[in-house]
């Protein structure tokens, strides 16, 4: 008998989420897309449908000409960090879970097409779709709220 990952540290405990989102929605390698632009409306769109929102996490340019080259686009979950601010304290809470969830896109120098050419959708934490318009990334204003401000 082989002692997997599990037995290795039996106090760590590891969880991976995944979300059933549509197949049209879900993010492939090899997609292609006309901009940047549309490379990152397409995964907001399949965050919002998985119930997690997205933050950029790099962005590479030409030297010479100052255009982008790269991108990565990740969970907002994603990173490990402590704050000096207390968690009761904060207006806003958000907390880093290490989550693994991203896109990795390039642009294709012959046809200037952007590229996925990474893509990991499990998640280190539950995502909640029907909660997803309540993330401040996919909230927006009804026009019968607008009136009446």
């Amino acid at each position: 008998m082989t002692a997997g990952p599990e037995a290795e540290n039996p106090n760590e405990q590891t969880h991976e989420f995944t979300c059933d989102v549509e197949e049209e929605y879900i993010p492939k390698v090899g997609m292609t897309f006309q901009t940047l632009a549309e490379v990152g409306l397409f995964y907001k769109e399949y965050a919002k449908r998985a119930g997690f929102s997205t933050k950029i996490r790099n962005t590479n340019r030409c030297k010479e000409t100052k255009e982008e080259m790269n991108q990565l686009i990740t969970c907002n979950r994603q990173g490990q960090w402590t704050s000096e601010v207390p968690y009761v304290k904060k207006m806003k809470p958000i907390c880093g879970a290490n989550c693994p969830a991203r896109i990795y896109a390039h642009v294709v120098k012959i046809t200037r097409m952007w590229r996925i050419s990474k893509v990991v959708l499990r998640h280190s934490h539950p995502c909640f779709p029907e909660q997803a318009q309540m993330l401040a990334q996919h909230r927006e204003l009804s026009l019968e709220f607008r009136r009446i401000i």
